[in-house]
Order: C-alpha cells, then structure tokens, then sequence
C-alpha cells in the first residue's frame, strides 16, 4: 500500500494506527505553524506584484477534490476564453522551467489539469509556472485581459483583484486538521480575504452549511452542482470505472445516481497515470465481471493515448457545474471583471 493512500485512510478514520496518528498530528502542527507565518508575513511585512490587467484567484483551503477545475472552465467561458489567460503551477508535472501549453505540450510537460484545460479552452493562454508573478507578465504580453490564478489562494506574491474560494459541502474543513493529519492546507480564518464563495456538493441543509462558513467570512455563497454532460451514454449501464483522483467516491457517487452498475473498478492515487496496457488490461477484466463500458474521468482521458484499441467501449464522463443557488452573486463578479 502507498504511503499516500495509507495516511489518507488514517484521516479518514478507516485505521486506527494511533502511533502514526500521533505522529502526523505533530507534523501537522509543524504545518499549521508554517502557514501561519507566510499568512503574516504576507498580510504585514511582504508586498504583492501587481499587474495591468485584473487578477481573479481561484482556490480553496482544503487539498484536493473540491472542483476547482470545472469551476475555472466555467468561468473562463463567462468571460470568454480568448481573453483569459490560466495561471497553474502543473501538479506533478515532470517538465521544468515555464511552459505555454500548445497542442502539441503533453501532459507530462504541463500537468494533467492544464492539458484537460488546454482541451477544453482551446483559445485560452494556459501558461505553467510556479512563478505566478513571472506567468502574469507573460499573459499580459500575449495580451490576455483578464487571468485566472488557479489554486491562487496560497500562492500570495501576485496581487489579486478578486479572491474566489471553492468550498465542498462534504468536507468543509479538512477534516479538521492540517496536513498531513487532515486536509487542510490553509487556516479557514483565510476565507475572510474571499469575495465569494463556490460550493459544490451541496447534499444536506444548506443553511447549515451557510452557517459554519459565516463563522469566518461573511462572503455571498453560490451553489453549483455538477452534472454529467453525456449521461445518455452511461445511464443505467454496467460499467467498469479507472481513475486517478482526489475523491473517487464522489466520481462513483456521480456514476450511481445516474443508475450506473459499477462491476469493477481500479483506482489510483491522485494525478498518477495509466498505461495504454493497464487499460487494456482493465477492458478485459471489465469485461469480463459483465460490464457494457469502461469509464474514466476527463482527467485520467487527457494523460492516454488518443487511439486505444479496446475490448469495450471507453466512455470519458464530462463533467459540468451549472449555478443552482446565488447565481447573482456569481454573475455580479463575472460583471465586474468585464469592466
């Protein structure tokens, strides 16, 4: 078993494992204490770089699985993807040194979020730097009118005009602990800085979900729900499911409400990817426990080989957020950009 997978199961109380428990609760003290001090040092001592050009961050407190990346997509679309540039820092990518994704940049070069995005957003400036303020300058020179800082909100040397944070009604906080003990990567007091607030997943009482949140930001809340933009073709279908994310039981959750038969499935840590031969693998083996299709995320889809030749159909669900509570709020920040 991973290390990754072992501590994610201890967080998630599926071992007990109290010594290692102990253990990482320090280490997240250690990282609580660390935060803290570039929060202070950034709000007291330090300056911001500011650019020309408006800078909308999008980010959130608590690591992986939040929907971060469908909500950029959507809000690039809002405010036409031609002019935005999307500033990443390419998670996991194994290319160093700046990268402007093209259509010929792999995955590998960018990261797997940027190559999905660059797909999606064909006319957008998908730049790739850890270096946010030396991609700002770079987007202005290509002319980009607005940028998006993805996961902006720990990464506090470029000045933004507007700060989104991307909630998960299923986790709000991290499990309650910093990393590596829980989730969180950021103190929740940091929502106070947002201008709004995005959460998805909304399942149980929204006014109970309002109210933990007003207890460190007074920020308007839209709702946003994801839907499966194909799901005529996984609807009511046995399905064999692979993937490589933050939080597979929500994929799966998504795949079950659409009446979807999950007959076997295979899963890896986050970002990791599959080789065409693992598919082909997993084809048969669907197959085999009666399944009509393989599916994968869009996410997984982008890091394959376009021409897969397998013993099933491979079905990429294509996921969506649309706005179901505080459209307004949304639409007022979008407009304010535009100015």
């Amino acid at each position: 078993m991973r290390i990754e997978t072992r501590v994610i199961d201890i967080i998630e109380g599926k071992k007990a494992a109290p010594v290692t428990k102990a253990l990482l609760k320090m280490m997240s003290e250690c990282y609580r204490c660390g935060v803290a001090l570039r929060n202070f040092a950034y709000d007291f001592v330090l300056t911001q770089t500011k650019l020309s050009i408006p800078v909308v961050s999008v980010g959130n407190i608590v690591a992986g699985g939040t929907g971060k990346t469908p909500f950029i997509h959507y809000l690039a679309k809002a405010l036409g993807e031609s002019q935005v540039a999307i500033l990443s820092r390419g998670y996991r990518r194994s290319g160093k040194g700046t990268v402007v994704v093209k259509s010929e940049t792999t995955p590998e070069e960018c990261g797997d979020e940027p190559a999905l995005l660059f797909q999606k957003l064909p006319h957008a400036h998908i730049i790739v730097d850890p270096n946010r303020v030396q991609s700002g300058m770079i987007a202005q020179t290509l002319g980009a009118k607005v940028i998006l800082l993805d996961d902006g909100m720990q990464h506090r040397q470029l000045h933004r005009n507007i700060e989104i944070g991307v909630m998960d009604a299923r986790d709000l906080f991290g499990r309650g602990h910093f990393l590596p003990r829980g989730f969180l990567r950021d103190s929740p007091k940091r929502l106070s800085k947002a201008d709004l607030i995005i959460l998805n997943g909304v399942k149980e009482d929204l006014e109970s979900l309002t109210s933990r949140i007003r207890h460190y930001t007074q920020a308007p809340i839209t709702v946003m729900e994801l839907v499966v933009e194909n799901n005529i073709e996984l609807a009511s279908k046995k399905v064999g499911l692979f993937c490589a994310i933050a939080a597979p039981d929500r994929f799966k959750d998504t795949l079950k409400n659409m009446c979807c038969d999950i007959v076997f499935q295979e899963i890896k840590a986050d970002h990791l990817p599959f080789t065409q031969e693992e598919v082909e693998r997993l084809a048969v083996l669907a197959h085999d426990h009666g399944a009509e299709c393989l599916v994968c995320t869009e996410k997984d889809r982008v890091k394959l080989p376009k021409d897969l030749k397998l013993s099933i159909p491979l079905v990429v669900a294509k996921i969506a957020l649309k706005p179901t509570f505080g459209k307004e709020h949304l639409e007022k920040i979008i407009q304010e950009v535009l100015q």
